[in-house]
């Protein structure tokens, strides 16, 4: 959620709140707004670092390693072993 979308969530609350005739009602409300701009303010607080891009000259290269897998108890299989693939992702120029 960006910061403006949460300030426009907040003002539609504030809206809603002016339109009700039930006090507890227009204090629900406007804690939804305060809360809505709050977490605005907290998003512009922060510093966002964009990632340090990967050198170009590297390829990646799927692997695919088998193995065994022994299921315990709680599956209802004890003892038995099956044969389980995994896919990795190795980088390497």
């Amino acid at each position: 959620m960006t910061p403006k979308f949460l300030r426009e969530e907040a003002a539609r609350f504030r809206g809603m709140a002016e339109e009700q005739t039930r006090e507890a009602s227009k204090l629900r409300l406007l804690g939804m707004a305060d809360d809505y701009e709050a977490r605005a303010t907290a998003i512009d607080g922060m510093v966002v670092e964009t990632p340090p891009e990967e050198p170009e000259t590297e390829v990646a290269e799927a692997v695919e390693t088998t193995g065994t897998l022994s299921l315990g108890a709680k599956s209802g299989a004890r003892g038995v072993r099956k044969p389980v693939t995994r896919t990795r992702l190795r980088i390497g120029t």
